[in-house]
């Protein structure tokens, strides 16, 4: 006897429904929908939440898509596909020419859907209790030169010196230590000085229950191959490991133009690393379908 599936509904949601659907997007402000300047497609499976679609407009005809997931029972089903095409219907009914996600790579829904893959964003790894069986961090590095500090007690002067480092260096920039302070996690956050200058900085986020988001990793150009990065990056993982039960896992994302801490990670965290993913922004362009539906 053959056993129906559920009933799959695909609709666009209000601010007031996405609460519904808020685990599917634990990352991402949900504020942004209520601002209406997002656009929310739901899938429903027999009346409840089964997959999101959400984009964020970043320019009056491009969006940044946050969200485009369906819960694992229903992946390899359609749904998916239902739920990316009635997004771009949204989008194409709202002006939007170009679209874009970060994502995985290679990733073969997105192929499927005709998105491109652009430029590495960063090398993702994801870690847990695991990584504490790696010899450097059952070895604390010490060293004269440097002096390890916690980051929520940095002075007007080492905001100075960080100040300087990201005006200097544009990987510095991206990785600005004073983004998000309010969710700053104190317990693992770190910066180093040497010779009483600020020379580098670990700063984690505790964003999303369970994981730890080592959201600023940096350390400065000339510091990078001493022993300052095992020194500012060990003491915030072994604190995190102490509370390993509080915070599970841990993420910590390295752009490709840090050389030396893509090297650092690739040999001290990927061998015990949980996943390892390469995130590349992937975009899609809807220009050619506007000037179509134009012409016609």
């Amino acid at each position: 006897m053959k056993t129906e599936g559920p009933v799959i509904e695909i609709r666009r949601l209000g601010p007031f429904e996405i609460r519904r659907y808020s685990h599917f997007a634990a990352a991402v402000d949900l504020t942004y929908l209520a601002a209406g300047t997002s656009i929310a497609i739901g899938a429903e499976a027999d009346g409840r939440p089964a997959g999101l679609a959400l984009a964020h407009f970043v320019r009056p005809t491009a969006v940044r898509v946050a969200a485009l997931t369906v819960e694992e029972p229903l992946r390899g089903k359609g749904v998916g596909s239902l739920l990316s095409a009635q997004l771009e219907v949204e989008l194409a009914a709202r002006g939007v020419i170009l679209a874009d996600v970060i994502a995985g790579n290679p990733h073969p829904f997105l192929q499927r859907q005709g998105w491109q893959p652009g430029g590495r964003l960063a090398t993702v790894y994801t870690f847990s209790e695991r990584v504490g069986e790696s010899p450097w961090l059952r070895s604390p590095v010490n060293s004269p030169s440097y002096e390890l500090f916690p980051w929520l007690g940095h002075t007007l002067a080492d905001r100075q010196d960080a100040l300087r480092l990201m005006e200097s260096d544009t990987v510095a920039r991206c990785l600005n230590p004073f983004t998000d302070p309010a969710r700053v996690y104190g317990p693992c956050s770190h910066g180093i000085r040497h010779a009483g200058e600020l020379v580098g900085w670990c700063v984690t986020h505790r964003v999303i229950s369970g994981v730890l988001h080592y959201s600023s990793v940096y350390v400065a150009p000339r510091h990078r191959r001493t022993v300052a990065p095992l020194i500012v990056m060990g003491e915030s993982i072994r604190e995190h490991l102490r509370r390993s039960e509080e915070l599970p896992t841990g993420v910590q994302a390295v752009p490709p133009e840090l050389l030396e801490i893509e090297r650092f990670a690739s040999k001290r965290l990927a061998p015990w690393a949980d996943k390892i993913e390469r995130l590349h922004v992937w975009w899609k362009s809807f220009a050619a379908r506007k000037n179509c539906g134009e012409s016609e």
